[in-house]
């Protein structure tokens, strides 16, 4: 059962959408803050706060509002100066997302994600030097990172990871984008719809899940779009029952459909640790996802850190397109870059003493909950 603080943030998101007028009241007013910021709500519930708790978050707000509107600015100037510079490029994410609420900055965001073809690091990066931005995380397999004073931007090289048949439709997807000017594509609304599950699922099993992605869900299912073509995909990416069971999820959430046993699971996982999840939820989620029980997972977990898919290892070490042969060449080079460059850090991911049998049961049944299934 849902507490009453939680139940109250339930009903502050549907007074933000115009759906229930309903009162609430909270036994702990820090721990509704908490949740409030936790959950990365601040933008989607202030207004609808009342004057007395609204107070503690004024500067919060005001400073998430500043970001935002940078984040528009600057979302902007990128995509113009890529799209001169010959570069395909697509605005992902929160920034397209954005769109569907009913207010302009109502959706708050962590950062800018664009995915660019063809991707050429060195000339994006003097690209972005030249808008002020600068490099603080280099990567040889999915996005680069860029920083300009809040605003922070992922630069994707690739939307997907190792399933052949995703690979496929990120192809697909391509050829379906709209212009919308210049090198500037927008994905088609069935595409949108595709990548939101993919990535969503993507976070979950590592034991993320977050209101606001819930939340984005919901106002995804107002869209129109093409279900019939999108549920045949689903189906051949393997996420049927997770499409359904977060579905029903988002509209248990907006008091559109009665709450079951699996929505209360999924929403206490969500309410304890926010958008973005915990080390911990992390390590727990990969541990749970990789294996049977808890020795398994983790030891299945540790040696599928060091060990790549091949999909993978292909984007780390491009010679391996031409001669797959050196994998185990390859995967011996990256053992020794991992201990002498980032062994410290890859231990302390690798650190699963902190994770319990408790913990491994609880992520489990969170995971049976959203309909995904452990390898």
């Amino acid at each position: 059962m849902l507490t009453n603080d939680q139940m109250s943030i339930l009903l502050l998101l549907r007074r933000a959408f115009g759906l229930s007028g309903e009162s609430y009241e909270t036994e702990d007013e820090s721990e509704l803050l908490e949740t409030v910021m936790r959950s990365g709500l601040l933008l989607t519930v202030y207004p609808v706060l009342s004057a007395k708790e609204q107070e503690p978050f004024k500067a919060s707000y005001a400073a998430a509002l500043k970001q935002s509107i940078l984040q528009t600015y600057e979302g902007e100037n990128i995509l113009n100066a890529l799209s001169d510079a010959g570069f395909d490029c697509i605005a992902l994410k929160g920034w397209e997302l954005q769109k569907l609420y009913p207010r302009s900055n109502m959706r708050q965001m962590a950062d800018l994600d664009i995915l660019v073809r063809p991707y050429e690091y060195r000339r994006i990066k003097a690209i972005m030097e030249k808008l002020g931005f600068w490099a603080y995380s280099e990567s040889s397999w999915k996005h680069d990172n860029f920083k300009k004073g809040k605003v922070f931007v992922e630069m994707h090289k690739r939307l997907t990871d190792d399933s052949a048949e995703i690979r496929k439709w990120e192809q697909e997807m391509w050829d379906r984008a709209v212009r919308i000017r210049g090198n500037i594509f927008r994905m088609t609304p069935e595409d949108y719809y595709l990548f939101h599950f993919i990535h969503m699922e993507k976070d979950f099993v590592i034991a993320s899940l977050g209101l606001r992605r819930i939340v984005d869900t919901w106002l995804l299912q107002k869209q129109p779009i093409a279900m019939e073509l999108v549920k045949a995909e689903l189906e051949r990416f393997g996420l049927t029952l997770f499409h359904e069971r977060m579905v029903h999820l988002s509209r248990a959430v907006m008091g559109e459909e009665p709450m079951d046993e699996n929505c209360e699971v999924l929403l206490a996982h969500a309410f304890k640790y926010g958008i973005y999840g915990s080390d911990e939820s992390h390590k727990a989620g990969r541990i749970t996802f990789m294996g049977k029980n808890l020795k398994n997972g983790k030891f299945r977990s540790a040696l599928s850190a060091v060990f790549l898919p091949v999909a993978r290892m292909k984007a780390h070490f491009p010679i391996l397109e031409k001669w797959p042969v050196l994998l185990p060449w390859c995967w011996l080079k990256r053992i020794v870059r991992t201990v002498l460059k980032e062994g410290k850090q890859i231990r302390t991911k690798l650190n699963y003493s902190n994770i319990s049998e408790e913990e491994y049961r609880e992520t489990k049944r969170f995971f049976e909950a959203g309909g995904i299934e452990q390898k």
